[in-house]
């Protein structure tokens, strides 16, 4: 704001300085012209001067007088065309005398005034005298004596224009000696302000040129800010990668060992404290999760995987997986959905459940009593696509305005004080409205305290170019999906699934060879990427589980290796499972040839679904198995 009023005060004085430059030139043409005018004034006046025409007048005045007195002295007869061309020439400076401009100056004189009009009869008589025959001697003596008598003020005639042409040219003089000084000071002010604007200008450009290289190191300053910034980013991003995979590595081991205890004869208590621990452990998992979806979503890193998905199905796992946790806290939850049939729809159905997992995993959280409901309405269909509204209604501790203004904010929290009833991160709803509007939908509350919330999530989505027939929609009433036992009955019994393991973290491979035992697969292990290239040329596989991040060769260079091997075994389904869901992972293992990518720590369905898919294939000529497309 200062640098700007000093730019106008500056553009103030300048437009100032320019004006009073421009007000002294015109002045100086003013002057200009008016020494021009006197100029032409004083050409004039040597063209048909005063004095000129005065002193011609006494001139011819002299010569008529001479001619007539000589005239009279001859005693023969007169000559009277000399007389009369005498004064025809006297007449005609009588009359220039009488009627040029040049003379009005002399008008003015009391000489001026009293000599023309004593000639004016003079010159009557002379016209009558010289237009006789013969010429009358006595009149022409007459008017002889009478011009005699004018000579002397004839001759003041002549003194009083020389001495008004004098006073005349003086005052021209004076005029233009003032007007002359006039155009030296206006001249010496107008090269001051020239200094003074050059002066302006220098100092003002030394400072734009201060403020240019003041500017360049300030925006240097910012583009190191912003370098370290990123540097600093790409520190935190790849700290929460390293953090990911060192943190998911162990919650494999632990919640693969906690379900592989759960299938084991226990008492109550140990049953109990069982149920407790792998509570702990979904709830530490959630909170790790939250964290990397966050870091994800702020550095533009979360991407969509739309893919044609079954609404009924999606809504049926989600209603198996909440119910149970409503009734553990003594709720009823509700699952509502209109008497419709939809086709496949494009969604990501893992980030559409996260959401909905999200809003009743609150809903439930908030209430202690009463009812949590979950209503699926449809808002309108087209040719194209879907929209959905998803409402999810409780009977719990309801809010206010003030915290309805804050409730997607970053760790906020409901109950902020140190008696907080409710725990938390303050990162779900976040991400939920995030991911929201990353698919073109939206999350609105309302709520009133003591009565409860509603929150409402609205979706349009596409419906898909190979859309099944439509499937039956699950029933209003609440349903127990039953997850099905993963054993070996599930597979085939004529065939072993053969499957490298391929990981160097002993309790991972300890626990993926007993779900994969437990499913009759065949089992081998190496350690490291090297090892694994070395082994599929020495041995047939039908599946290849790979980590990622292992010593001497990783997962992702072992891949792309096998992949430009010769010959079928290029083709063994392979299929990435690693602890790193950070810098693009599941794209780097496509990009590196890999068949699918899941992330540990490892769900037993999913591994059970691999085995099913890649496992499971025509044999080919060399007796092994190749994945069904």
């Amino acid at each position: 704001m200062l640098g700007r009023t000093n730019n106008q005060r500056y553009l103030l004085w300048l437009a100032l300085g320019t004006a009073s430059m421009a007000l002294a030139v015109a002045s100086l043409l003013v002057f200009e012209l008016a020494q021009r005018r006197a100029i032409d004034e004083s050409s004039v006046i040597r063209s048909d001067s005063l004095t000129a025409l005065a002193f011609q007048f006494e001139r011819e005045f002299l010569r008529l007088r001479q001619t007539l007195s000589e005239t009279l002295s001859k005693t023969e007869s007169p000559d009277q065309d000399a007389l009369s061309l005498r004064y025809d020439i006297f007449l005609s400076r009588l009359t220039l005398l009488r009627d040029s401009p040049s003379v009005l100056l002399l008008m003015q004189r009391e000489e001026y005034r009293k000599v023309i009009p004593q000639l004016t009869p003079l010159v009557d008589q002379l016209d009558q005298l010289l237009g006789a025959h013969p010429i009358d001697r006595a009149g022409l003596a007459h008017v002889l004596a009478d011009l005699n008598g004018l000579g002397a003020d004839v001759q003041q005639l002549t003194l009083a224009a020389t001495s008004e042409v004098a006073r005349l040219l003086e005052r021209q003089a004076n005029t233009m000696r003032e007007q002359n000084e006039l155009i030296i000071w206006l001249t010496v002010a107008q090269l001051v302000l020239l200094v003074v604007a050059s002066g302006s200008l220098l100092l003002r450009q030394k400072r734009i040129e201060a403020e240019r290289i003041a500017l360049e190191s300030i925006t240097e300053e910012l583009r190191n800010a912003h370098w370290r910034a990123e540097s600093a980013n790409r520190g935190k991003s790849q700290f929460l990668a390293n953090m990911s995979h060192e943190l998911r590595t162990p919650f494999n081991g632990l919640m693969g060992m906690l379900s592989l205890l759960q299938s084991t004869p226990m008492t109550v208590q140990q049953a109990d404290y069982l149920q407790t621990a792998q509570g702990s452990a979904k709830h530490l998992l959630t909170l790790l999760n939250d964290i990397l979806d966050l870091s994800a979503l702020e550095s533009g890193k979360l991407t969509l995987k739309p893919e044609p998905v079954q609404l009924a199905r999606v809504l049926a796992e989600v209603n198996a997986l909440m119910q149970p946790l409503a009734i553990s806290k003594g709720l009823t939850f509700q699952m509502t959905v209109p008497d419709s049939t939809w086709p496949d729809l494009l969604a990501d159905e893992t980030r559409v459940k996260q959401i909905l997992f999200n809003l009743i995993n609150n809903a439930i959280k908030f209430t202690s009593a009463g009812l949590v409901s979950l209503v699926v309405s449809e808002r309108a269909r087209s040719d194209a696509s879907v929209t959905l509204e998803f409402a999810i209604q409780d009977t719990g501790i309801g809010m206010d305005a003030k915290v309805l203004a804050r409730l997607f904010q970053r760790f906020f929290q409901v109950e902020e004080s140190s008696t907080r009833r409710f725990g938390g991160t303050g990162l779900g709803l976040e991400i939920s409205q995030s991911l929201a509007r990353m698919m073109g939908g939206e999350i609105t509350v309302s709520s009133k305290v003591g009565m409860g919330s509603t929150f409402t999530f609205s979706l349009q989505l596409p419906i898909s170019p190979l859309a099944s027939l439509p499937v039956a929609q699950p029933p209003s009433a609440p349903v127990l999906v039953p997850v099905t036992p993963v054993s070996a009955a599930s597979l085939p019994q004529d065939h072993a699934i053969r499957v490298l393991v391929v990981e160097d973290h002993p309790i991972n491979q300890k626990l993926v060879g007993v779900l994969l035992g437990r499913m009759g697969c065949r089992i081998s292990y190496c350690e490291n990427g090297q090892l694994a290239l070395q082994t599929v040329q020495q041995e047939a596989f039908d599946l290849i589980l790979m980590d990622v991040n292992m010593p001497v060769m990783d997962g992702l260079t072992a891949t792309r290796q096998i992949r430009a091997l010769p010959g079928a075994v290029a083709h063994i389904p392979i299929v990435i499972f690693t602890a790193d869901v950070m810098n693009e992972a599941s794209e780097q293992a496509k990009a590196a040839g890999a068949n699918d990518f899941i992330s540990k720590p490892v769900n037993i369905e999913q591994l059970r679904a691999v085995v099913l898919k890649y496992g499971l294939g025509s044999t080919n000529s060399d007796g092994r198995l190749v994945a069904v497309e």
